[in-house]
């Protein structure tokens, strides 16, 4: 029988599971997934071809303070609907505030592989490069589709719609 939904645990949580089977090839991918269209999930599925075991760490609110200005959902409803996703192994709610990477979680994590959707081309501008670099931690870019999809321009245009209907235009 399969599981239903991935297991939600926090960096702490994480780490008492730890150290996998060696032999298990371990993936962390991650993001803000404010709100999550098609092209994450793509990313989030194609990545467990790259391994055995999938973590998804999903940044904090700060993070999406920084980014947006305010999440559209906050950290625990993404992280459930993350959590939904097929071959999803755990969910990790990331966040360390003044830090917009994930780099302290694959300090813990020490993944063989970590990747970046569809609009990541130059890994060597990630955050985490220097962490990956430094752990031996394999950066694969572009899994997922192509970026056709973009949360801020969702939020832009309901923003938009909602602003027009409540004037009445």
């Amino acid at each position: 029988m399969t599981k239903d939904y991935a297991e939600i645990v926090t960096i702490d949580e994480l780490k008492k599971k730890l150290p996998w089977d060696e032999n298990a090839k371990t993936v962390v991918t991650s993001g803000g997934f404010d709100p999550i269209h098609p092209g994450h999930v793509s990313s989030i599925i194609e990545s467990k071809k790259h391994g055995d075991i999938l973590i998804v760490v999903v940044n904090g609110d700060w993070f999406l303070k920084n980014k947006k200005g305010k999440p559209f959902q906050d950290l625990a409803t993404r992280c459930d609907i993350v959590a939904g996703i097929r071959y999803v192994d755990y969910v990790v709610p990331f966040e360390i505030e003044n830090d917009s990477s994930v780099s302290k979680a694959l300090e813990v994590i020490k993944p063989k592989i970590f990747t970046k959707g569809g609009d990541r081309n130059d890994v060597e501008t990630l955050a985490e490069y220097p962490t990956c670099q430094r752990l031996g931690i394999e950066i694969v870019s572009k899994v997922g589709r192509a970026k056709d999809w973009s949360s801020s321009d969702f939020l832009e245009d309901w923003g938009k719609f909602y602003s027009e209907k409540n004037a009445g235009v």
